[in-house]
């Protein structure tokens, strides 16, 4: 049986090499960056949309955000307008442009994860998800309990 330093440095190298994974590359898009802008944004159609939500929402700086924002304008993916009511607010919205991009984007990830599914097959794939919810919720539980450090710097 293995010891506790084992399993957490076999589970760093099994993650450490899931990161290399094309797939993890490809899906990473969908998190950070401009089409995780986008992605927000094709959830939120219709809605008035500021750039501190997508800001808080990618959980990233403000000045970060303002970049993806301006490139994404400046490739015709968005719009943004100043409020009528406020001047100092500023609303994005996707544009047809931004739509059929984000779409296909998607279309290209869905194709993708399908493929794994199909190799991987239903019984582990349903295992996999159990673990990966559990990873999730044991990260909220030791967050609530102050247990992981705050400070990116620490980690």
């Amino acid at each position: 049986m293995k010891n506790k330093e084992e399993l957490r440095d076999e589970l760093i190298q099994e993650l450490w090499q899931m990161n290399k994974m094309d797939i993890i590359v490809h899906l990473m898009e969908f998190i950070e960056g401009e089409t995780a802008a986008l992605g927000f944004l094709s959830q939120h159609i219709g809605m008035r949309v500021n750039p501190s939500q997508i800001s808080e929402e990618l959980n990233i700086s403000r000045a970060r955000t303002a970049n993806i924002l301006r490139s994404l304008r400046n490739k015709g993916l968005i719009a943004m307008e100043i409020d009528d009511d406020d001047r100092r607010k500023m609303h994005v919205d996707l544009t047809e442009a931004g739509r059929d991009f984000f779409r296909r984007k998607y279309a290209f990830i869905v194709r993708y994860f399908d493929m794994y599914v199909d190799v991987i097959g239903e019984k582990d794939i349903s295992e996999l998800n159990r673990l990966l919810h559990k990873t999730v919720e044991s990260e909220k539980l030791l967050k609530s309990r102050q247990m992981l450090p705050e400070d990116k710097d620490d980690r």
